[in-house]
């Protein structure tokens, strides 16, 4: 047979030019444009440059049949910023607060419980298990803002209107009717109705006060030293 013979599907063309169009159309043809690699199924195709790295597939475009894009390249960088790509799984999002979102189902599970032994993929995850009140220590949102109140640094991002309050260990969603803010960011002042809010949104980087630095660390350590089974032992 010559080279305008299709072994795969027992086909010949008139013409090398007519065997390449069909190539390059046929559903069961998914060539690699690197080395000519020539795979009969898609997930065979995305495993050949998994494997090789010749090109980078975007799983998430074309509603789902993929594109390759060079590695690296301006266009592939580009693409990224503007569908809001997750470089992981290279799924799609409408905007970059959605892609952020998603992003954590990526994380690893290194974050420990205070009270028991479950891990989380971030510290706001484990803070907001604690005041659910389901974790069997009976740590629970109540404790934790008696807690942020009396850290010394409560000034930062304790409202002075409900410290006493929290620290009385009263509990603001019932004696309320409305919402109530009684955490704020150092930085930008916004208000948060729960200590997990708070430590989401300096998590979520909406403002220059990051998780780990200046009063949220401090913070973060003290709730620690109070709470952490791991280190009454």
């Amino acid at each position: 047979m010559g080279k305008t013979y299709c072994s795969r599907c027992n086909r010949d063309f008139p013409s090398p030019r007519a065997l390449q169009q069909h190539l390059d159309d046929a559903s069961n043809h998914y060539r690699c444009e690197v080395c000519g690699y020539d795979a009969s199924t898609w997930d065979k195709w995305l495993k050949h440059h998994l494997k090789t790295k010749h090109r980078v597939v975007c799983q998430g475009c074309n509603d789902g049949e993929g594109s390759t894009w060079v590695a690296g390249s301006q266009e592939y960088l580009a693409h990224l910023e503007e569908e809001n790509v997750c470089r992981t799984c290279e799924e799609h999002f409408q905007n970059p607060s959605n892609l952020n979102h998603h992003k954590m189902v990526h994380l690893d599970l290194s974050i420990e419980c205070y009270g028991c032994y479950r891990k989380f993929t971030t510290y706001p995850a484990m803070i907001l298990h604690l005041e659910s009140g389901t974790c069997p220590s009976n740590i629970d949102i109540i404790e934790l803002n008696e807690s942020a109140a009396m850290c010394y640094q409560w000034g930062a991002y304790v409202d002075r209107d409900f410290r006493t309050e929290l620290l009385n260990r009263d509990d603001l969603q019932s004696e309320y009717s409305g919402p109530v803010y009684p955490f704020r960011c150092p930085v930008c002042d916004v208000g948060f109705t729960k200590l997990s809010g708070l430590f989401q949104h300096v998590y979520s980087k909406s403002c220059d006060q990051g998780l780990y630095d200046g009063t949220m660390a401090k913070l973060i350590k003290w709730l620690g030293n109070r709470h952490d089974i791991d280190e009454d032992q």
